[in-house]
């Protein structure tokens, strides 16, 4: 049976203002223990998301060691997931969950889709952004060109912030629709009417708006551990070329740049993990069968994907070291639930100040670029050193039964022959030679010929 797109308005006991879709009215009521279970879950979740993204917005902006291009996404990605927890979390569906339905009317629905539609893809975009400047750095450390500067992510930020309002304006004009789902306390797109301009909306926003950004993420991250992998085997075959200082002042360097690659990669694998079901439940109730779309199937991916906004600054505090340094200097308060390993946060800075640049130079250069051609450029040094050393002689050399048998031959030297007897002379060298002193005593003057001199 297909199912019909209208959209038409609740029972009694909903706001008449606000537009549901049928599909919703299939389905039992839902207990009074789910809503407040999802009032409770969405206001923990909101609070610490508010509180957490704006204590790494502060220390971001705040830390000097922590004002470096390339975390200019992280204060980026942290206003995006503060603002989507004070709007799209807590304190409006906390409330309508404990209402039981959507208190705000029509113009409220609209504009709390239109702002998760923007959160939301802004989010996606940044961490491709976050995954183009890893590349750059890791994957390709001499390009000059790639270097990140502030005014360079300033403009990708920019460019973010553009491409996630596009993919998700498109329901103001009447391409798609925001409307209540799952258990009808939320509002999100329309992705259960199959209409042409509904299904138009959702393979674009899905393909422009989520699939891209997976795709690039996928290839920068896949280069990056090729990248790493066949900068290992280098370092293994030079190392043995390397002083002990500078085979620690290469290995801080990648260490560095890993640590920083691997807290991207835990950031970027949490969020797909937390909005992929959402992307799965949009498909499925497009293309599949629309009955598996119920009102706790469709809620799952919804409370999944509010929660994404807290794990960052989890993720950071525990595995970004200049980070976990910057709270204990701020909030010490903050690390004493956990176990705050300050041995280790030491050992990082040394190795990071062993490698770090001056950064007073010119270009707007970061620091992280720059190691990485630093250790770059030592390894090419290597390279051409070991160029220079002899080349060990080819498979195969000697040729097997060289030298032949029997060479040399039985008796040789002939004994007593040599040296011949007698030899050198007695009394040789002469009593008295070399001369005692300084050997150019008695020298002829610069130019004139020895036996004139002696004559």
């Amino acid at each position: 049976m297909v199912e019909s797109s209208t959209l038409v308005n609740q029972t009694w006991w909903y706001n008449p203002t606000v537009d549901i879709h049928p599909h919703w009215a299939k389905f039992d009521p839902i207990p009074d223990a789910v809503y407040y279970s999802v009032g409770i879950f969405i206001g923990v979740v909101g609070i610490i998301g508010i509180f957490g993204n704006g204590v790494v917005i502060y220390l971001f902006s705040k830390t000097k060691s922590l004002q470096t291009p390339a975390n200019m996404f992280i204060i980026n990605l942290a206003m995006s997931d503060l603002s989507f927890s004070a709007i799209n979390g807590f304190p409006l569906k906390t409330i309508s969950a404990f209402m039981k339905k959507w208190i705000f009317g029509k113009v409220a629905c609209q504009l709390y889709g239109l702002l998760g539609g923007i959160f939301g893809f802004m989010s996606i975009n940044t961490m491709a952004m976050i995954s183009i400047d890893r590349y750059n750095v890791i994957g390709r450390p001499m390009a000059a060109s790639k270097k990140m500067s502030h005014r360079r992510a300033f403009l990708m930020i920019i460019f973010v912030w553009i491409w996630s309002i596009v993919w998700a304006v498109g329901p103001v004009f009447n391409w798609g629709a925001y409307v209540p789902e799952g258990i009808l306390t939320s509002c999100s797109f329309d992705y259960l009417s199959t209409d042409s301009n509904t299904r138009s909306f959702i393979l674009c926003m899905y393909f422009m708006g989520f699939m891209l950004p997976v795709v690039i993420i996928a290839f920068c991250y896949f280069n990056i551990v090729m990248s790493v992998s066949n900068h290992e085997k280098e370092m293994a075959a030079m190392a043995k070329r390397l002083n002990a200082k500078e085979l620690r002042k290469a290995q801080a360097g990648q260490s560095a740049e890993m640590k920083l690659a691997k807290i991207s990669m835990v950031i970027i694998t949490q969020f797909m993990l937390s909005w992929s079901p959402y992307a799965v439940i949009a498909l499925l109730a497009q293309f599949g069968p629309a009955e598996w779309v119920t009102p706790y199937a469709a809620e799952l991916p919804v409370l999944f994907a509010k929660a994404s906004a807290i794990h960052n600054p989890i993720v950071y505090s525990v595995s970004h070291p200049k980070f976990r340094e910057a709270i204990q200097n701020t909030f010490p308060w903050l690390l004493t639930c956990c176990q705050f390993n300050e041995k280790e946060c030491e050992d990082a800075n040394d190795a990071e100040a062993e490698v770090a640049p001056s950064e007073g130079g010119g270009g707007g250069e970061s620091v992280d670029a720059a190691q990485m051609k630093e250790m770059m450029a030592m390894m090419q040094k290597m390279q051409a050193q070991q160029a220079a050393y002899p080349q060990p002689p080819p498979q195969g050399y000697p040729p097997q039964g060289y030298p032949p048998q029997g060479y040399p031959p039985q008796g040789y030297p002939p004994q007593g022959a040599y040296p011949p007897q007698g030899y050198p002379p007695q009394g040789y060298p002469p009593q008295g030679a070399p001369p005692q002193g300084d050997a150019t005593q008695g020298a002829p003057p610069q130019g004139v010929d020895n036996q004139a001199y002696q004559a």
